[in-house]
């Protein structure tokens, strides 16, 4: 593939940009050090854009190597880069993380990722075939609507935390491999579930692995068994030269693992992974004796009883997240409501929105309710002992608190102060010790030019647990009080106790 004709398709755009290489002012690989990851890498083309960078110690400039390019939700270039270096000295690819792509406008992010494939593409000497993309939450989504955009130039994608974006849902023929991961305590985990048996009925060649954790990047250890799987399809389709020997390493390593996974008495992790082994080598290795070993186990009482209890759980999931919604949605309406929103002119071509009226009794016995649903949660949630159902617990909470995040964000993205206030305003009665919503109501304070409110909120969100003072100085949303007296005590305090 010419490097020159590479596209990528921005679906929601409709629009096509071309990757242009600029030759004439080629930055010589040898330049960057090997063996190390360098956190800025400035794009040539705009120095503003940027990314961090590994490049393995045995890169040689004359041989083609596979690149990994991956995208973190707020832009932490080196994140990722950290998680896979270690895989990617081993296999020998290089490894580039944005630090510009984030949740938000897909503009500003393709920008940023077009310059950076600009970049690697000519610096290094890349096999165009093996060309990978990875990505955490919102970034996971970034990838996959690369996968589809660059059809078939994409040859695999590992998402963490998150699957396909909502307008790019998966559809056959899928044109990548696809490795998700997600944790047991991640609000998505439902998510990736489904998506493995979407993917399943599509015929699409893909792995999901759940690992203990919450919402964040696969673990170290699981982006190598990442980077191992997507080895092992590159030899099946032929993308990479076949080696006998690491096919056996790795069946070698696989097996050890699952069946010390049984022998722990983890039947249910021993059925998944013989599922996996007999899928990830097939074609590869005889794997009739894994693919038996796995439909012994399936019929087993720990199995089926697993199975249930991990259908129960999503439908439970789904079940407990409606009635917060629900609740939520009630009480936001009535909120808004006695907010007066009708005084924001943009508000008023916003037909989307219709206010639910509710009188003060109602709300009293809605916000009881709702606060005894979470500190139900709560109590599941701090349960000592890692169980199913402190997971699901953990699960309905913090997608609860990231649904408030969200929807306050694109309030405040469309200028609706006051509605974001209202939202805000309630979201910090049902979670009075959450640190991040005090904080999102001060910045909405401080942009509707309440000061005294900004700075008195501001103050409650430092006692529950806010302790970044680079954050209040760079957040821009706080221009309006950083000036002022209180605003410079909170900061000069965060500054103290570090």
């Amino acid at each position: 593939m010419n490097r020159s004709r590479l596209r990528l398709l921005l679906p929601a755009a409709g629009l096509l940009f071309a990757f242009l290489v600029a030759h004439a002012t080629r930055v010589r690989a040898e330049d960057l050090p090997t063996g190390k990851i360098i956190e800025k890498v400035e794009c040539r083309a705009d120095s503003t854009l940027s990314y961090a960078l590994y490049v393995p110690t045995n890169y040689d400039s004359k041989k083609k190597c596979p690149v990994l390019f991956a995208f973190d939700p707020i832009a932490r270039g080196p994140v990722p880069v950290e998680r896979f270096k270690d895989a990617a000295e081993t296999y020998g690819y290089i490894v580039a993380g944005s630090n510009n792509s984030k949740n938000g406008p897909w503009a500003p992010s393709a920008k940023a990722i077009m310059a950076m494939f600009n970049d690697v593409l000519d610096r290094f000497a890349i096999d165009q075939q093996r060309v990978y993309a990875t990505g955490f939450s919102g970034g996971a989504r970034v990838a996959c609507r690369l996968g589809y955009g660059l059809k078939g130039q994409i040859a695999g994608v590992i998402a963490c935390g998150a699957g396909f974006p909502v307008e790019t849902p998966p559809s056959a023929p899928v044109p990548f491999a696809f490795f998700g991961t997600a944790g047991i305590e991640d609000f998505n985990y439902v998510e990736m579930r489904q998506l493995d048996r979407t993917l399943d009925a599509l015929g699409a060649v893909h792995h999901v692995e759940i690992f203990e954790g919450g919402h964040a990047w696969a673990p170290a250890e699981l982006c190598r068994r990442a980077i191992e799987w997507m080895e092992l399809q590159a030899m099946k389709s032929a993308l990479r030269m076949r080696s006998e020997p690491l096919i056996d390493a790795l069946l070698k390593k696989e097996v050890e693992r699952v069946r010390a996974q049984e022998a722990a008495g983890s039947i249910s992790l021993a059925y998944a992974g013989y599922v996996g082994i007999a899928d990830e080598f097939k074609g590869l290795r005889d794997v009739a004796e894994f693919a038996r070993k796995a439909a012994v186990l399936k019929e087993s009482r720990e199995v089926r009883q697993a199975l249930k209890v991990e259908k129960d759980q999503e439908s439970e999931q789904r079940t407990r997240v409606r009635e917060l919604y629900t609740l939520r949605a009630r009480l936001a309406g009535a909120a808004l409501s006695a907010e007066n929103y009708t005084v924001e002119t943009s508000a008023q071509n916003d037909s989307s929105y219709t206010p639910l009226l509710t009188d003060e009794g109602n709300r009293t016995v809605r916000v009881a309710a709702l606060r005894g649903m979470l500190a139900n949660l709560r109590k599941r949630a701090d349960a000592t002992e890692s169980t199913p159902d402190r997971a699901l617990a953990r699960r309905v909470l913090n997608e609860f608190m990231v649904s408030s995040f969200e929807t306050s964000t694109a309030l405040l993205d469309r200028k609706f102060y006051n509605r974001a206030t209202a939202v805000l305003a309630l979201d910090a009665e049902l979670m009075p010790d959450n640190w991040r919503v005090l904080y999102n109501l001060a910045c909405v304070y401080s942009l509707k030019g309440d000061k005294n409110k900004a700075i008195e909120v501001l103050k409650k969100s430092v006692q529950k647990g806010l302790s970044n003072a680079s954050e209040l100085e760079g957040d821009k949303s706080l221009d309006a009080i950083r000036e002022e007296a209180g605003f410079k005590r909170i900061v000069e305090e965060l500054k103290t106790k570090k």
